[in-house]
C-alpha cells in the first residue's frame, strides 16, 4: 500500500507503462533530473505541481492529509454545484480576508494565472460572465449547457470581497496569460454566439477594459483603488510581471501570527492549508517568480505601459475586439 503521494504516483504511472520521472518531467515542464529530485524528496514538490499530478492520475490528496501533520495537513475541496459551490468558496475567502484585516501588518501574495478574482467583483456584468463560465465550463452545471450568457441588472452579491481586499497590502504576480485569458474567453463567446446579444458582449468587454485601467492606475500609484470612490486610497500595492508559468491561482494570506495557502485550480479544486509544505512550497515559487520578474508598479513606468497598454491593445486588435 502506498503511504506517500510519490509512492502512489509511481505505482499508478508504472501500471500504465510510463517511466515515472519522464511523465512527471513532461507534465510539469521540468528536466528529468528535477523530476528525480522530487521523487526522492516529496517535500520538494510545489503545491500546484502536486495538484496537477493528482488530477492527471486521479489521486485523492485527502488521504495523505493526516499522514504527517508537519508536512501535508490540508484538504482538497472539489468545486461543484452541489456540495462545495462557488458561494462556499467565496465564504471561505471572506473569512481569510477578515482574519487579515483584523491583524496588523497583514499582507497577501497572489500568483495570478487569471486576473485576481477580487477585481471582477467591482464590475457586475463581467463578474456574472466569469461566474457563468466557471459554472458552465468547469463545474458542468447541466442547465447552462444550452444557455447563452445574459447579464442581469443587479449587483453581483460578492462585491464585498473586493471592498475587503482593498484594505490589505498585496503583492500580485502576473504573466501574459493573466492578462489575456479572460480576453480570449470574451472572444470565444463572441465567436461562438454565446452572448445573448451584442449589447451584452460590448458591456462585458467595456468592463474588462475598465478593470485593466483600474489595475494600471493602482500600479502607477502603488495603492489599491475603489473605482467608484475617486478619492479613496487603499492598502499598499505592488505588481510584478513574470515570464514564468504557473498552473493555478495561488494565494498566501500572511499575518504576524500565521500563514495560510490557498491554491485554486479550476479543474481540480481548492486547497486551504496552514501546513508548512503547502505554505512554503507556494510561497517559495511565488518569490522565485518575483525574483525572475519585473516590478511594474510605481517605478516601472516603461514596463507597465508595455504590458498593460501596448501589449493589451495589440492583443485586442489581433482578436478584432475594438
Amino acid at each position: 500500500m502506498a503511504h506517500t503521494f510519490t509512492q502512489e504516483f509511481t505505482e499508478k504511472t508504472r501500471k500504465l507503462g510510463f517511466r515515472t520521472a519522464t511523465i512527471m518531467a513532461d507534465l510539469l515542464c521540468i528536466s528529468e533530473d528535477a523530476a528525480y529530485r522530487r521523487l526522492r524528496n516529496p517535500q520538494s514538490l510545489r503545491a500546484d505541481e502536486m495538484i496537477l499530478l493528482a488530477k492527471e492520475f486521479n489521486i485523492d490528496l485527502n488521504k495523505f492529509s493526516h499522514a504527517d501533520n508537519n508536512w501535508l495537513s490540508g484538504q482538497l475541496k472539489t468545486l461543484n454545484f452541489e456540495t462545495y459551490t462557488s458561494d462556499d468558496f467565496y465564504t471561505e475567502l471572506e473569512s481569510r480576508l477578515d482574519h487579515c484585516i483584523h491583524q496588523n501588518h497583514s499582507h497577501i501574495m497572489y500568483g495570478a494565472k487569471e486576473v485576481p478574482m477580487f477585481y471582477y467583483m467591482w464590475f457586475p456584468a463581467l463578474a456574472q460572465f466569469k461566474n457563468f463560465i466557471w459554472n458552465r465550463e468547469f463545474l458542468k452545471q447541466p442547465e447552462l449547457n444550452k444557455t447563452k450568457f445574459q447579464a442581469k441588472p443587479n449587483e453581483f452579491k460578492w462585491m464585498k470581497l473586493a471592498e475587503k481586499y482593498l484594505k490589505i497590502a498585496s503583492h500580485e504576480i502576473w504573466g501574459y496569460e493573466t492578462l489575456y485569458s479572460t480576453l480570449y474567453q470574451i472572444y470565444h463567446y463572441k465567436e461562438s454566439g454565446m452572448f445573448a446579444d451584442d449589447r451584452t458582449f460590448l458591456n462585458v468587454l467595456k468592463e474588462y477594459d475598465q478593470l485593466i485601467n483600474l489595475v494600471y492606475r493602482q500600479a502607477e500609484l502603488g495603492r489599491k483603488l475603489n473605482p467608484y470612490v475617486e478619492e479613496y486610497m487603499g492598502a499598499r500595492y505592488k505588481l510584478f510581471f513574470t515570464p514564468m508559468i504557473t498552473t493555478d491561482n495561488s494565494i498566501i494570506f500572511h499575518t504576524l501570527k500565521d500563514k495560510i495557502a490557498v491554491i485554486c485550480s479550476q479543474m481540480s479544486g481548492v486547497v486551504f492549508s496552514e501546513a508548512p509544505h503547502w505554505v512554503y512550497s507556494t510561497e517559495n515559487w511565488l518569490e522565485t517568480c518575483k525574483e525572475n520578474g519585473t516590478l511594474i508598479s510605481k517605478t516601472g513606468q516603461s514596463a507597465r505601459n508595455k504590458f498593460l497598454i501596448q501589449d493589451y491593445g495589440s492583443k485586442k486588435q489581433m482578436l478584432g475586439l475594438f
